[in-house]
């Protein structure tokens, strides 16, 4: 990794970077001023020909990046994140050939990607989010074969996934949530064997999830929230043994939760929330994924009762079940199975019985959201044992119909 800034200068007929960062149009700093980065970068940042790393990022720089950036042939590492770029990414930025690392993120960039960029052979690292960057996604970058890291997120790019992931054999993480893109994922995403973050949430892909999604075998992170989706969730999924974040929510998947996905121990959130076609129960085997700390099938139409599997995952910290049919009463053990439940939401479902004493053993315990169901019986949960509580919602029930309810709320 490089230094957060190394320069090698030019013999002293070439301005120093002192120099160049401090030069402002309409003013010129007093002699021993503290440079304040600001304003924007001079055009005499090209004649620092020796440069290796130009990072000048989380400063106040705006206006453009200079043509003459161009001219630094020498440069690896180029970090101008978190300022204020409003022009476009300069197209003879692809002669700065020996590029291994560009950091564009957080400006207000504008235009199309220039696809000069895809001449940059040895670029490993490319990073765009979060400009006003638009154009779609060049499919010439396909010829950086040498690219880990690619991020667009939060562009209004638009246009179609381009045909080029066959090419980037050696990517490892794949940004681009809320692009504005449209149409399918291409199966050629399952030839990228050494993808571990795969993000394309927030965009309006249609049609089914690649079955082949299963040869990413060293896959992490996979985010297809907020799209338009169909079809089955792939059972293929259950191959990747290393995924920990898998988020498939808001969609309009069908077929119900594949049992095979619980063969994934290693998973630790797992979203399907909003997927009102979904329909289904719970699997049993969900409660092999031995790693999983929160858990959200709100709104999926599941039915059936709660297995009691899923209450012997310890390391659960956030549960929610609501906006389902779900019926059957809960674990009466649930305070001693599951000690760092902090959320736990199961509104608007048709769970009956009492609640569990035990919930007063959920000392963690924050959000508790048990609205719109049939629940009855004595309220015998000691909430003053929950003293991080901030929300307790059991309205709608049917408390108190039959005999005296009782609920401990001590002032402490």
């Amino acid at each position: 990794m490089p230094l957060p800034l190394r320069v090698e200068e030019a013999p002293s007929v070439t301005p120093s970077l002192s120099d160049v960062c401090r030069t402002v149009r309409g003013r010129h700093p007093q002699i021993g001023e503290r440079p304040r980065g600001e304003g924007s970068l001079s055009p005499h940042v090209g004649n620092l020909s020796f440069l290796r790393t130009l990072s000048l990022g989380n400063n106040s720089f705006h206006g453009a990046i200079p043509q003459e950036v161009g001219r630094l042939s020498r440069l690896r590492y180029l970090y101008l994140y978190v300022n204020k770029f409003n022009k476009v990414i300069p197209t003879n930025i692809s002669g700065c050939f020996n590029l291994e690392e560009i950091g564009l993120s957080n400006n207000e960039l504008v235009g199309s990607i220039p696809k000069e960029i895809s001449s940059l052979t040895k670029l490993n690292f490319l990073s765009l989010f979060n400009n006003k960057l638009t154009g779609g996604i060049p499919t010439i970058l396909g010829n950086i074969t040498s690219l880990e890291l690619f991020s667009v997120r939060g562009n209004p790019l638009g246009g179609s996934f381009p045909n080029i992931l066959s090419q980037w054999k050696n990517l490892r993480e794949f940004y681009a949530r809320g692009c504005n893109l449209t149409g399918t994922i291409p199966h050629e995403i399952g030839h990228l064997s050494r993808l571990t973050v795969l993000s394309l949430a927030i965009n309006k892909f249609c049609w089914v999830i690649p079955t082949n999604l299963s040869g990413c075998s060293n896959l992490e992170e996979l985010y297809l929230s907020h799209n338009e989706l169909v079809g089955n969730i792939p059972k293929e999924i259950s191959f990747l043994s290393k995924l920990t974040y898998f988020s498939l929510e808001n969609n309009n998947l069908t077929g119900g939760i594949p049992p095979h996905l619980g063969n994934i121990t290693s998973m630790e959130m797992f979203s399907l929330k909003g997927n009102p076609l979904l329909g289904g129960t719970i699997p049993d085997t969900l409660g092999l994924m031995e790693s999983l700390k929160e858990i959200d099938f709100g709104g999926c139409n599941l039915y059936g009762t709660i297995p009691n599997s899923l209450y012997n995952l310890s390391l659960l910290v956030d549960i929610s079940l609501a906006d389902n049919q779900l019926t059957g009463g809960l674990y009466s053990a649930i305070g001693a199975t599951l000690p760092n439940l902090v959320s736990f939401q199961l509104w608007g479902n048709k769970l009956s019985g009492p609640l569990p004493a035990s919930i007063s053993n959920c000392t963690s315990l924050k959000l508790l959201e048990l609205a719109k169901n049939k629940f009855s019986g004595h309220l015998t949960v000691d909430f003053s044992n929950l003293t991080n509580m901030y929300i307790i919602n059991i309205g709608g029930n049917l408390f108190g119909s039959k005999e005296a309810d009782e609920i401990s709320l001590l002032i402490l």
